[in-house]
C-alpha cells in the first residue's frame, strides 16, 4: 500500500527538520571549536604591541618636492572648500 500525499509530506517535512536541526548543531560546534582554538593560539602567540606608531612610508623615502607638492595640494583643496562654503 503507498503511502498517501499528507504521509508523504509529512515525512518530508519530518525529514528536513532533522536535517536542518543536524546542520545547525554542526556549524554551533564548528564555531565553538574556533572560538577555543583562537583562545588557545592567542595564549601560545599574543600579538606583540607596536612599540610606536610608524607611517606608511619611511621618512627617507619621501623627498623635499613630494612634501612640498603635498603641503600645496592641501592648501589649494582647503581654498576650494572654503570658496565653495563661502557662496
Amino acid at each position: 500500500m503507498e503511502p498517501s500525499l499528507g504521509e508523504l509530506i509529512q515525512q518530508g517535512l519530518k525529514l528536513m527538520l532533522i536535517g536542518m536541526g543536524i546542520v545547525y548543531l554542526f556549524l554551533m560546534l564548528l564555531v565553538w571549536v574556533i572560538n577555543v582554538s583562537s583562545r588557545i593560539i592567542s595564549r601560545f602567540d599574543p600579538e606583540p604591541l607596536p612599540l610606536h606608531e610608524h607611517s606608511a612610508l619611511p621618512e627617507s623615502a619621501v623627498s623635499d618636492d613630494e612634501a612640498s607638492d603635498a603641503m600645496e595640494l592641501v592648501a589649494v583643496i582647503s581654498a576650494a572648500l572654503h570658496r565653495y562654503r563661502n557662496q
